[in-house]
């Protein structure tokens, strides 16, 4: 038996008539003749019970003196007693006491390993996986939500455990939305283990959350705990496949949460993290553009934020989001608009101050201006006393200055008060999409440093722009791409406002018309920057749309219904360019 001597592995022993044919890897066969070496089919008799006689002298197979003497040889020069085989193993009892035990090829234990739709209800289709040496790899479409399932294999081994619990084929189940790894123990005591990784067939990142329970979220103001999982399976934006935390969840929004559907959230992370490639945060937002059927307004609106350099541009990918086993749509996974060193840079605590301007609030500290701009305090959330006075006063003395016979001087006037800059920027971005919100009466974000100029800190919320909006019935232009709109109307209608003052000063138009032109050429991209994102969202849109079925439905706040996404996206561009053009002829009046 030197083929067992040299370490083959054993493959399977035949039954050949006058010898047993036992087959090694490599094509090693070795013939065993039956009237020499005691023989035992493993598939048919127990594992043989080898003892010595009173005396010690003789070999004792079941209880049955074998004639054959104890030997003290090395086991190279021993001679075998018995030899016991099945399927799995081969061991070769020698005179010297010792046995050699050889089985499969470590390597080879598994040889089949999948998932049966038969078996797992999630499924739909049978997973079959490769098997690689000690690695077992399958692929699952990226749609499958749950991954607890129960795998079913063929294996030689005596023992198979996860963790320490035994595994049995089609009945245990597992956790594969992580490696899991299988102990295996084969009949020759060999040690080894296999790796079973299932990976997404999936081209599109996506968000899986299962709350604690499969709880609802049913308001905004109380968080539901549980898991979330982040899939990025072409590592798109971050250099890892799989993100997963524990976390809670709560709703956010306004209309938004209170009209659709499709509802956004609001996650809060464990601990601080990386996600998608974002710089590491606990907070995180889900958009959920229901009624934006483009599913792009506030990606052209963070693209414009970019290309004017504003201090801070949210930063948001596309994902599918499946919550609780349900597929929920396409859903835009980002920051959350906070204070933080990346984000609104200022010090709460040294009394700077994050405001938003918001008619409908829903923080505990709000006040509206002399002017009718209503503004809530975001941090801090509750601020002192001397806090309030100093930025409610400083309001005050702006709007004085602002509607002040001085307001054009640039020591008395609105520009001791206010980042002309950030105003300007923040003017060609809500005009140039015909943002509803962006007349000054709610979704916009200011910062103010104690001591310091009122800022444009970001943008945020687009979905009544671009064309998405039929509330401009009485704007010139209508619900259409022309006419001045954020320039002309503040909350309180047509002459009335910030911007309609600002607009007032011949130095401020200017400002606007070089900036415009300066920008112009990079807004001339942005179609070509929506056919890009167009085409990406191509097959998340489609189940987006399968899930909610709105395209040939009216929905509010929506000026026409086109029925298929690609009108849509046409429809989107139509608006932009048309806009773009209407505004270049009539700034360059100025």
């Amino acid at each position: 038996m030197d083929a067992v001597q040299s370490g083959l592995w054993y493959e399977k022993a035949e039954d050949c008539g006058d010898y047993l044919a036992v087959f090694f890897d490599g094509g090693t066969v070795v013939n065993v003749p039956f009237d020499e070496v005691k023989t035992i089919d493993g598939n048919i008799f127990d594992e043989p019970t080898i003892a010595r006689n009173r005396e010690g002298t003789r070999w004792l197979n079941n209880l049955v003196d074998t004639g054959l003497f104890v030997e003290t040889a090395a086991d190279s020069e021993s001679y075998p007693i018995c030899l016991w085989y099945d399927i799995n193993c081969i061991r070769i009892y020698l005179c010297n006491g010792s046995v050699i035990a050889r089985g499969c090829d470590p390597k080879r234990v598994f040889r089949t390993f999948s998932f049966l739709a038969s078996d797992n209800r999630v499924l739909s289709e049978d997973i079959v996986c490769t098997i690689n040496e000690l690695e077992i790899s399958g692929e699952r479409p990226n749609f499958y939500q749950s991954l607890r399932l129960k795998p079913h294999f063929e294996c030689t081994a005596a023992k198979i455990t996860v963790g320490g619990e035994p595994q049995v084929s089609g009945e245990t189940v597992q956790d594969f939305s992580v490696p899991v790894v299988y102990d295996i123990e084969l009949y020759d005591g060999t040690a080894v283990s296999y790796t079973v990784t299932l990976k997404s067939t999936g081209d599109f990142p996506a968000v899986y959350i299962n709350t604690d329970g499969g709880r609802p979220v049913n308001d905004k103001i109380n968080y539901i705990p549980g898991t979330i999982r982040v899939e990025d399976p072409l590592k798109e934006h971050s250099s890892v496949t799989t993100f997963r935390s524990r976390m809670k969840i709560k709703g956010r929004g306004n209309s938004t949460w209170s009209f659709f559907p499709k509802k956004p959230y609001h996650v809060k992370l464990e601990e601080k993290s990386k996600v998608l490639g974002m710089k590491g945060d606990k907070d995180w937002i889900l958009l959920a553009n229901y009624n934006d059927k483009s599913l792009l307004r506030n990606a052209v609106a963070f693209e414009l934020s970019r290309i004017c350099g504003f201090s801070w541009t949210p930063v948001f990918y596309p994902v599918d989001l499946y919550f609780n086993d349900q597929y929920v749509g396409v859903y835009e996974f980002g920051e959350h608009k906070e204070v933080g060193k990346s984000k609104v840079n200022i010090d709460p605590d040294a009394g700077d101050v994050y405001l938003e301007l918001e008619c409908y609030p829903d923080e505990p500290y709000n006040f509206w201006t002399s002017m009718s701009v209503p503004l809530t305090y975001k941090e801090p959330e509750i601020p002192s006393k001397e806090v309030r006075e100093e930025v409610e006063g400083f309001f005050d003395e702006f709007e004085k200055a602002l509607q002040g016979v001085n307001f054009t001087n640039p020591t008395l006037g609105y520009a001791a008060y206010i980042d002309i800059k950030s105003f300007v920027d923040n003017y060609i971005i809500q005009e140039l999409t015909k943002n509803f919100d962006g007349n000054l009466h709610k979704s916009t974000f200011f910062s103010k440093k104690k001591g310091g100029k009122l800022e444009f800190c970001h943008v945020w919320d687009f979905d009544l722009s671009l064309g998405n909006c039929n509330f401009f019935g009485g704007v010139p232009g209508g619900n259409g791409p022309e006419g001045f709109y954020v320039k002309d109307y503040g909350f309180q209608g047509y002459g009335w406002g910030w911007y309609y003052r600002l607009f007032q000063d011949p130095a401020f138009r200017t400002k606007v018309k070089n900036r415009w032109n300066e920008l112009k050429p990079k807004f001339e991209k942005i179609p070509e920057f929506i056919d890009r994102r167009a085409a990406y969202l191509e097959k998340p849109a489609y189940r987006n749309f399968q899930r909610w079925k709105i395209l040939g439905t009216n929905v509010w706040s929506q000026v026409e219904v086109f029925g298929s996404y690609p009108r849509e996206i046409d429809y989107l561009k139509d608006f932009y360019t048309k806009r773009l053009q209407w505004l270049d002829k009539e700034i360059n009046k100025w």
